[in-house]
């Protein structure tokens, strides 16, 4: 079984929340919500190519339609599927309430804070005896509010019925020996040091996203950040497949701010 994290390309539309109060600008963290729900206003700020998993804010997926006629059978028994409104397009958030709690915390890698507790995973290992076979969308309770997985069953069927939009990376897969967890650690530690070898002129923060905003591309050990075809502003995480993971952040992680960044150059891009 393989599980993949639920990601937009860059070519799917994007939207905007008109009303901040309304419950959709709240947390998603797998409650229900369905009897608290109105539907609500979105906006197109960017129409793009793919229409049929728009984004809006990350954990919370959108589909038109024509989506949601074919994947509501399967998974309506893991989610609400609750209405928006919008000028042009049939609408649906995506409301995972199948939390499951299935991270071997003995196999993954964690990042803690100062006191100990939990900050986030490094690299994250999931138990399988604790995912149903027949699942098809899940969050863990760790990451709920922003973190969406799926399986090779939605994989499937998002697939067959050729939907646009969806970035399948894969997050797991139970078939990854040990020497190939290992040989991915060494080419992900491989890159970074290429990173800390390649380094140019060093540059503060604010420095650094000031070139950011003059259509340069920055990084910082596994953060890279720079400005889309449109403007908008991305932040990077180097992912152990190497690949990044691109999110619109809301706020910057304090620890970014101490960090010195340098352009990136063509074999980091």
């Amino acid at each position: 079984m393989k599980l993949y994290e639920l990601r937009h390309k860059d070519s799917c539309m994007e939207l905007q929340i008109l009303d901040w109060d309304h419950e959709l600008a709240s947390r998603f963290s797998g409650d229900i919500k369905g009897g608290i729900w109105t539907p609500t206003t979105v906006k197109t700020l960017y129409k793009k190519r793919h229409s049929d998993f728009p984004s809006l804010i990350i954990g919370k997926p959108i589909i038109n339609g024509n989506v949601k006629t074919v994947l509501e059978s399967y998974i309506s028994k893991e989610v609400e599927i609750l209405p928006l409104k919008h000028n042009e397009l049939e609408l649906y958030v995506i409301n995972v309430t199948n939390v499951l709690d299935c991270v071997d915390w003995n196999r993954s890698d964690i990042r803690r804070k100062r006191d100990g507790s939990w900050a986030g995973f490094d690299n994250i290992v999931f138990d399988f005896i604790k995912i149903p076979a027949d699942t098809y969308m899940f969050k863990i309770k760790e990451t709920a509010t922003v973190e969406v997985f799926v399986t090779d069953l939605f994989k499937q069927v998002v697939e067959e019925h050729k939907f646009k939009g969806l970035n399948f990376n894969v997050v797991y897969d139970s078939e990854f020996t040990q020497e190939k967890e290992d040989e991915q650690q060494r080419l992900y530690e491989q890159a970074l040091e290429s990173i800390e070898q390649n380094k140019g002129k060093e540059y503060a923060y604010e420095d650094a996203r000031e070139l950011v905003d003059q259509g340069k591309t920055m990084i910082s050990g596994r953060w890279k950040m720079k400005l889309d075809d449109q403007g908008q502003f991305w932040l990077g995480e180097l992912l152990k497949d190497l690949s990044y993971q691109w999110m619109m952040p809301t706020y910057i992680p304090p620890v970014l701010l101490l960090e010195s960044w340098h352009e990136s150059n063509l074999l980091e891009q």
